[in-house]
């Protein structure tokens, strides 16, 4: 296609790194924007950009969000009564971010898809309970689709003798820092 430079936004680093492989792969620049925080909570995915020809720099949209435009897309974003987008946060980096895409709000907004949160503490108990039972640390981002399955199990949303299939995003070495620090 002629281009010579690639751009990235990531916030746990998986998208950052696998861009800056395809750059040094093909021997294009690289540049991936990442939050402050982010770039200290993964500080491995950081390096492992910087070992590859990148340097990084520094929600529940969907189930809370109102209709509003952030980075040219407009789409559902956490706002405050003044319509200005308020900061997101979540123990999973890949999750902290204040809006959702716009094809994630036109699935809602049609009720062709449902949207539910749970808390970084939820989370937190899902990744430690598939480590503890299935030898899988899993990343925090997927560990939250985990902990709402097992609230739902728990509580009755899924009929009994169900069968759910879960993919998981991700592998949680990135997030064993924060863990520690929780555990």
């Amino acid at each position: 296609m002629g281009r010579r430079r690639l751009i990235a936004e990531t916030g746990a680093g998986q998208h950052g790194v696998a861009t800056a492989t395809a750059a040094a792969l093909l021997g294009l620049e690289a540049t991936v924007f990442m939050g402050e925080r982010d770039i200290e909570r993964q500080a491995l995915n950081v390096f492992r950009m910087r070992m590859l020809g990148v340097e990084a720099e520094g929600g529940a949209g969907a189930a809370r969000g109102r209709l509003g435009v952030l980075h040219g897309c407009r789409s559902l974003f956490l706002q405050d009564d003044d319509g200005q987008i308020t900061q997101a946060h979540s123990i999973a980096a890949g999750l902290d971010y204040p809006g959702v895409g716009p094809e994630h709000a036109h699935l809602r907004d049609l009720g062709r898809a449902r949207y539910v949160t749970v808390t970084d503490e939820e989370a937190v108990g899902a990744a430690v309970r598939l480590a503890r039972t299935e030898g899988i640390v899993p990343a925090l981002e997927s560990a939250h689709a985990l902990a709402w399955v097992i609230r739902a199990a728990g509580g009755g949303d899924l009929p009994a003798g169900s069968t759910v299939l879960m993919t998981l995003s991700g592998r949680g070495d990135k997030d064993v820092s924060t863990l520690k620090e929780l555990l």
